[in-house]
C-alpha cells in the first residue's frame, strides 16, 4: 500500500483539528466519573443538544442519541468518542491501568455515526469497534464510522492505521488519511478508496451540529402601518426611502443614533 503523502496529512489535520470536541482540552484533574448515565434522553423536536461523559471504567453501558443530539465520551486514557445523532452504541468493555498503561476499549455500535479518537490504549493495542457487519481496530489514530444493520463505512482520518475485518474474516488495513473502506450488500469487504472530501465534511458537520436558529416573529397585520390598511397610508410614506439620509456619512448617522462617536473599526 502506498505511503501517506503530505497533502493527505494536511487534509486530515484540517478536517479533524477544528472538529474534535472542545472537551478534549479538559485539565488533567477534571472530574472523571464512571457509569454516569445509561442513556441520553431525547429532547424536544428542533432542539440540538451536546453532552459530555467522562469514564474511568465501563461495562455494558448503552448510549443512545436522538435526531438532534450528540454526545462526547472521554475516557481516562485520553481516548474519545463523539456519538452522532440517531445513534446507538454500547461501551462493551473499558478498563485502563494508569500505572502500566495497559487496558482495553471495545465498543459495540448498532447504528449511527461515530468518531473515534484513539488514546493511550491504542498506542499499545487496538481500540476496537464492532458493527453488525464489521470489526474496526484503531491504532493511535482518528476514524469515522457510519453504520447500519446492512452496511459499514469506515474512514481513516489520522494516525497509525485502521484495520477492518468483515464477518467472514476478510480484512484490510488503511494507513492513508482520507481513505476508507465499505462493507455493503452481502457483507463483502471492498478495497480501500479515497473518500470524497464533501462526504467527510458532511459527517463532521453532523457530529458538530448547532441548534437551529429560532424563527423570526411574524408581525401582526398592520403592525408596521399603525394599524391602518396600506391603501390608507399617506403617499409620502409609501414611496421609496430615498430621502436626505441616503447621502449622509454613515459615521455621522450612527453618531446621531447612539449619541456618541462610533468606535473605530478594528484593524
Amino acid at each position: 500500500m502506498s505511503p501517506p503523502i503530505h497533502k493527505d496529512w494536511w487534509l486530515a489535520a484540517a478536517l479533524t483539528g477544528a472538529a474534535l470536541p472542545t472537551a478534549l482540552a479538559q485539565p488533567a484533574n477534571a472530574d472523571r466519573r464512571a457509569a454516569v448515565v445509561t442513556s441520553v434522553t431525547q429532547t424536544a423536536p428542533g432542539t440540538a443538544t451536546s453532552s459530555t461523559l467522562y469514564l474511568d471504567a465501563a461495562s455494558g453501558q448503552r448510549l443512545t442519541t436522538g435526531p438532534n443530539q450528540t454526545l462526547h465520551v472521554l475516557f481516562s486514557d485520553q481516548s474519545a468518542l463523539t456519538v452522532g445523532p440517531n445513534s446507538e452504541v454500547v461501551i462493551a468493555d473499558y478498563r485502563y491501568d494508569r500505572q502500566s498503561r495497559d487496558g482495553n476499549l471495545l465498543v459495540n455500535m448498532t447504528k449511527g455515526l461515530l468518531r473515534v479518537v484513539g488514546g493511550l490504549i491504542s498506542k499499545r493495542s487496538e481500540a476496537r469497534l464492532r458493527t453488525p457487519t464489521a470489526t474496526i481496530g484503531i491504532r493511535g489514530g482518528i476514524s469515522l464510522i457510519d453504520a447500519s444493520e446492512t452496511q459499514t463505512d469506515a474512514t481513516f482520518l489520522f494516525g497509525q492505521q485502521m484495520r477492518v475485518t468483515d464477518n467472514n474474516g476478510n480484512e484490510t488495513e488503511v494507513n492513508r488519511p482520507g481513505f476508507g473502506v465499505s462493507i455493503g450488500l452481502g457483507g463483502l469487504l471492498g478495497e480501500p478508496f479515497r473518500v470524497p472530501v464533501n462526504t467527510i465534511s458532511s459527517a463532521l458537520q453532523r457530529l458538530e451540529q448547532k441548534p437551529p436558529a429560532p424563527p423570526l416573529p411574524t408581525p401582526a397585520p398592520g403592525a408596521d402601518t399603525g394599524g391602518k390598511p396600506e391603501n390608507e397610508i399617506a403617499n409620502d410614506r409609501l414611496k421609496d426611502g430615498n430621502d436626505a439620509t441616503d447621502n449622509l456619512d454613515p459615521g455621522i448617522t450612527l453618531k446621531n443614533l447612539l449619541g456618541s462617536t462610533p468606535p473605530a473599526p478594528v484593524s
